[in-house]
């Protein structure tokens, strides 16, 4: 069997597949940054690529909204809606809808390329974070911790 996985499409160059032991962790992490970077998604990686925020929430544009809360007969609860919403609100509101289809579709390509890239027993360790940048951080910290040891054994 070979080290080298087929890549997703055109999204990223071939990585090597990252070792359950960690011992080419050091190889992997490089090759996967380098790979990130050409396609442009090395900021989810560093969590500097952060989900656009909705502009018409953010800005005062709320008003509270009695609700009944769910499933307990009359009661009732405040939860926020936008006001009436503006063409320029209306504007804002689709450009940021946009936007977010975006970084959620890099964010997926990036969780892809690292799930097809580790194993099955990493996988099921990180599957249910949430965004790439905490995935990658658990993965680094723990390969990080597995590779010093490594370094200290060699020497």
């Amino acid at each position: 069997m070979s080290n080298l996985i087929t890549k997703f499409g055109d999204e990223f160059l071939y990585i090597l597949k990252l070792d359950v032991a960690g011992v080419n962790w050091v190889i992997y992490k490089d090759w996967f940054l380098w790979s990130s970077d050409a396609q442009g998604y090395l900021e989810h990686l560093g969590g500097t690529a952060k989900g656009p925020t909705n502009p018409v929430m953010d800005c005062g544009r709320l008003k509270p909204i009695p609700t009944p809360t769910e499933g307990t007969e009359g009661s009732m609860s405040t939860i926020m809606r936008p006001k009436q919403l503006t063409p320029a609100d209306i504007i804002l509101d689709a450009e940021w809808k946009k936007n977010l289809k975006i970084w959620k579709q890099e964010e997926a390509i990036v969780k892809q390329q690292i799930a097809g890239t580790i194993p099955n027993l990493l996988f099921m360790k990180i599957h249910s974070f949430g965004s790439v940048q905490h995935i990658w951080e658990v993965l680094a910290r723990d390969f990080e911790k597995k590779s010093q040891m490594v370094s200290v054994d060699l020497m």
